[in-house]
Formats: structure tokens, sequence, C-alpha cells
């Protein structure tokens, strides 16, 4: 009895192990709704440097409280220090964000950890400054990733990614033609998401969006406007039709016609909604806490 007993609790384990092993993980499903043409509700958000109010920006706590909370992205600041080592930090400088001074490419990685983040406020923090590897093993399987200041590292980027085993979680941004794309970097980006950018002025738009939905092969295109009533953005339900995500980035009002983070905590509707409106379903958010909570409201979450 207990040797069949001992068997079918094996079998039970084995079972369950191979249940694991092929159970999808979270980026499935949000790589799912990334490529699902928009067909969903769900409006898929990306925190620009992690939940910095709560935290120091680009720290491990901010990323940690994203991936908590099921935040679909993080954007992640990619620099390289003397011993080339890439770690996560905006600015060239270590002034703004840390309690060290010096540019980072002349500061090695010991010299580095040994500063202390600080809080957008200036107060000291225990938050160290993290590698690029450190955040993809935080992130494997958890969360998208859009890496940003990636020009200079690009190849490098790339390969720690897949060292990592999270190349597929990695969205680069461009705002140039595919063409120019190609020339420079071959096919280094063939397994990530490289989202074409559309930096609206005027009359260009229109040739330059005709290039990106004819030469891109990804699940979304980005736009980002001054103002709220340049021609091409009537052009955005042909985007969707074409089976496009919309990305607009809600920051500040220079990239989506004053319809912003600042805005929403006074009046959702001529923020939040206002992009949802407009056909926007990845909002690029500085405040991702409370753009879930209108989302949530709405039933789009």
């Amino acid at each position: 009895m207990l040797r069949k007993s001992l068997s079918a609790l094996a079998m039970l384990i084995v079972c369950i192990s191979a249940w694991a092993d092929n159970a999808p993980c979270r980026v499935d499903t949000l790589l799912g709704y990334m490529s699902d043409k928009g067909k969903s509700d769900h409006v898929m958000i990306f925190a620009h440097r992690g939940n910095w109010r709560n935290s120091a920006e680009n720290s491990v706590q901010a990323y940690q409280e994203c991936i908590d909370e099921k935040i679909d992205g993080i954007e992640i600041d990619v620099q390289m220090t003397k011993d080339s080592v890439l770690v996560i930090m905006h600015d060239d400088t270590v002034d703004r964000t840390t309690t060290g001074k010096g540019k980072v490419s002349d500061l090695t990685l010991a010299e580095i950890k040994a500063l202390n983040l600080v809080s957008p406020i200036g107060v000291v923090t225990r938050q160290k400054v993290p590698t690029l590897e450190e955040v993809f093993k935080l992130a494997k399987g958890k969360i998208l990733m859009q890496v940003d200041k990636w020009r200079p590292y690009a190849k490098e980027i790339i390969e720690l990614a897949r060292k990592n085993d999270c190349e597929r979680q990695i969205i680069i941004r461009t705002t140039e033609k595919r063409e120019a794309m190609d020339r420079k970097f071959g096919d280094l980006f063939k397994n990530v998401v490289l989202m074409p950018v559309l930096v609206c002025k005027g009359e260009p738009d229109n040739d330059k969006l005709d290039d990106f939905m004819s030469n891109y092969n990804c699940p979304v295109i980005a736009l980002s406007f001054t103002k709220d009533n340049f021609p091409v953005l009537s052009r955005i339900p042909e985007i969707q039709d074409a089976g496009y995500r919309v990305w607009i980035n809600s920051l500040w009002g220079s990239h989506n016609g004053n319809h912003d983070d600042e805005l929403a905590l006074t009046d959702y509707e001529n923020s939040y909604g206002w992009l949802l409106n407009r056909g926007a379903n990845i909002i690029f958010s500085d405040n991702p806490m409370w753009l879930k909570k209108y989302l949530m409201k709405v039933g789009r979450w």
C-alpha cells in the first residue's frame, strides 16, 4: 500500500512539474495583448522609469511595484560605466538621481554601486543603481521592457537580453524609416518589438506613416504630438484597421496635445478619457497606478 501511495505521489509530482514547465508565463499574456490588433478591451500601461512616484526613478523597487501591480511594461534607460557595464540611469551623469557626482562613463561599476539613489524630492533612499542585467533577471517572464537610450549600446543590450532569455520582452522605439534602421542595424532587432514612433510635424507626417505601415512588421505604432489637431491624427482608425495597437505618451503635454498625466489628477476624462476616445490602447505614463485606477473604473483593465 505504501509503495503504491509513493508511486502515485511521484506521478503527481511529475504531472505538476510538466504542467509548470508548459504553463504560460505572464509575458505570454502580455505579448498576446500586444499582438491582438487591439481587439481586446485591455488598455496596456507602460510605466515611465517604473513607479517613480513611490520610489526612486529607475530603481529595482520602482520596477518591482509595477510587476506586483501587473502593469504591462516598464521603461528603462541605459548608460555604460567606465568598465563597460550597462547600468540603469536616465542622465549621462549621476548628479540628479544619486548621492554622487560625475559622468556615468567616468565611473566604474563599483563606484556607482557605492552611491544611493535619491527620490524625486531629493531624499536619499536605500536603493542602489541597478545594472541592466539585474533588471533583466528581475523582469524575466514577468513584464515587458521598453529600452531607451539604446543607440550607443544596441548590440550589447540585445546580447545581454539573449543571455538572460528575455529578448522577446524588449521593445525598441525608433523615429526612423525602416530602410534606415535596416541599413544601420541589419537584423539585430529581429526578435524584439521594433516600434516606429511618428513625431507629428505636419506635412511630412503622412509619408512617414505610410512608410511605417508598409515596412514595419510590428504590432504597434506610437504617436507623439504637441497639438491635438494634426491632420495625420485623423488616420488613427486606419492604423487600427490595419491591425496595430496605438501607443500614446501621457507623460507631459508636449507629447499628447496637453491631454497628460497632470491633467488626469483633476480631469480624467479630458486626459486619459480623451486618449482612449482618440484610439490609444497603449498608454505610456508617469503615473501608472493612477492610470490603472481610471482604466479599472471604465472597464478597460
